[in-house]
């Protein structure tokens, strides 16, 4: 990663003008805002300023003065102090090689968690899957590609919800169908149910294998499929609620027996067991989370529906007390906003139970897989999402699929037409088109590393796009035909690099890399 990279090199210089006294965890590295103060800065100055007694200015000063006086720092960029910073400009030369070794080895990523479990989408099996488990879909798939690709250890997992009343309803109202009697008023009522009654397997059988086909048919596949009925099968029920109970977190009060959730930051107490002696979601939940915990993993990630923000605080509570007394585990619930489905500007309307609804597999029918992909997974998952079904067929810089595939398949069209000689590069000075698309490259791993330890893949998506613009700024800048022959190989070079790490990119996103277009 570049930004390790630069803390490594200015770490012995800094160490040393300090004499000995610098902690490395203060040595940070930051991306300037206006392009014209360098490719990376570092507040290094505002953290010594206390201990030097110095202003942050005129530590700055005399930090550039310093570094710019050392070999190992003339030799791959020049430092400047700006507002109490230290900028860095990375010579060209640094910045090309550098993009150059990020084909040939990956870098070695931290641990996030020792083991790692995902659990997403997790929709009812009674009834398609829409547009808003497409998004926990992309974003639990693309959290997967991001940890897959840093070497954690990890498991995927969507958690079937085949018990309880909603599942009685369902098969309620497939058996009114077959039966040619009314479905009840608060039973479900899509065009769907008339299908699945025509057929004598099992309704949530069918919807099921149907959610799989739908992921699988946008490049999503989860390791395993949990059954909320095999809770009830394994006594695991029973075995939560004698864990609790011997651990004092339980109350009884009023015929209806509590979780004392409060204990552990909750607002308020949580029912278990209702007076009239029936299971709560909640004590469900709390099962399925002891299993998690039991097959080892000590990070939870757990993408939920906005409409689920409530239960944030008690499942972190049920984590706790789980753990009281063992190995902490780790509990990270993402919340996924809606999404707003729109055709020209018009909104689409949707509801599950009365079926007047646009399923997932009807929007990846209509706009295409990448399409979907990208626009579900390029906003952080804590914003809403106006999706315009007709922007995302456009074949134009507006929609932003188009842009970044479109710039991949460009990229190929000049390596094959061009006659570019990977081997012949020695010319170093770049234009600052070119420059400014290495330092995109160059920025790669780190936006990588970012998304997967901070759980944000939109970060990969918005550098896709920001890596797209700087190659199309670029290719309008930088002819190729008509240059020189040594300039025409420095720029296929640079294109050969960026094609690659556009590559990489658009995989993780799951997002296909067209040749042409």
């Amino acid at each position: 990663m570049i930004k390790q990279v630069l803390r490594d090199l200015l770490y012995d210089p800094l160490n040393s003008f300090l004499k000995g006294s610098l902690d490395r965890d203060w040595l940070e590295i930051e991306i300037p805002k206006q392009v014209d103060h360098g490719h990376f800065a570092t507040p290094i100055s505002f953290r010594l300023a206390s201990l030097l007694k110095k202003p942050p200015s005129h530590i700055a000063n005399d930090m550039a003065d310093f570094l710019n006086s050392k070999d190992v720092i003339k030799s791959c960029c020049v430092c400047h102090a700006m507002n109490g910073f230290i900028n860095m400009t990375l010579t060209d030369e640094y910045l090309y090689q550098y993009v150059r070794s990020m084909g040939m080895r990956r870098p070695s990523f931290d641990r996030v968690s020792a083991s790692i479990l995902v659990e997403y989408v997790s929709a009812n099996p009674t009834g398609p899957l829409h547009i808003g488990h497409g998004r926990w879909a992309v974003l639990g798939d693309v959290i997967c590609r991001l940890l897959a690709f840093t070497g954690q250890s990890f498991s995927s997992e969507f958690y079937v919800n085949d018990a309880g009343n909603q599942i009685q309803l369902f098969y309620d109202s497939v058996a009114a169908v077959k039966d040619n009697k009314p479905i009840a008023e608060n039973g479900y009522q899509g065009d769907y149910i008339y299908d699945l009654a025509t057929s004598s397997e099992d309704p949530v059988g069918r919807v099921i294998q149907q959610q799989k086909d739908v992921l699988a048919s946008m490049g999503v596949c989860l390791d395993n499929w949990f059954s909320e009925k095999s809770l009830y099968q394994d006594a695991c029920i029973d075995e939560v609620l004698a864990l609790l109970d011997k651990q004092s977190f339980l109350e009884h009060n009023e015929g209806a027996t509590w979780f004392k959730t409060t204990l552990f930051g909750d607002d308020k107490d949580r029912v278990l067991i209702k007076s009239d002696g029936s299971y709560t979601y909640f004590l469900v939940d709390i099962a399925y989370h002891y299993t998690k915990i039991q097959r080892g993993y000590s990070q939870l990630v757990t993408i939920l529906g906005a409409d689920h923000h409530g239960y944030v605080k008690r499942l972190e509570a049920c984590v706790k007390a789980l753990t009281s007394g063992k190995s902490p585990v780790e509990l990270n619930i993402i919340i996924g906003q809606l999404v707003n489905l729109f055709r020209d500007g018009d909104p689409v309307r949707m509801s599950k139970r009365s079926g007047d609804m646009i399923a997932l597999s009807d929007v990846i029918d209509e706009i295409g897989s990448d399409a979907v992909r990208f626009f579900l997974i390029q906003n952080s998952a804590d914003t809403h999402i106006d999706f315009d079904l007709e922007l995302a067929k456009k074949q134009s810089s507006e929609n932003p699929v188009f842009y970044i595939q479109y710039a991949h398949a460009r990229m190929h069209s000049l390596l094959t037409k061009l006659d570019y000689n990977e081997e012949n590069q020695e010319d170093y000075e770049f234009t600052d088109a070119e420059t400014q698309l290495l330092h995109t490259c160059s920025l790669f791993y780190d936006v990588v590393w970012d998304a997967t330890r901070l759980y944000m893949p939109y970060k990969l998506a918005q550098y896709a796009y920001q890596l797209a613009r700087s190659f199309h700024l670029f290719y309008e800048a930088c002819p190729m035909k008509t240059a020189s022959d040594a300039d025409r190989q420095r720029r296929l070079a640079l294109v050969f690099s960026t094609k690659r790490v556009l590559a990489d990119v658009l995989e993780l996103l799951g997002v296909t890399a067209p040749d042409r277009m």
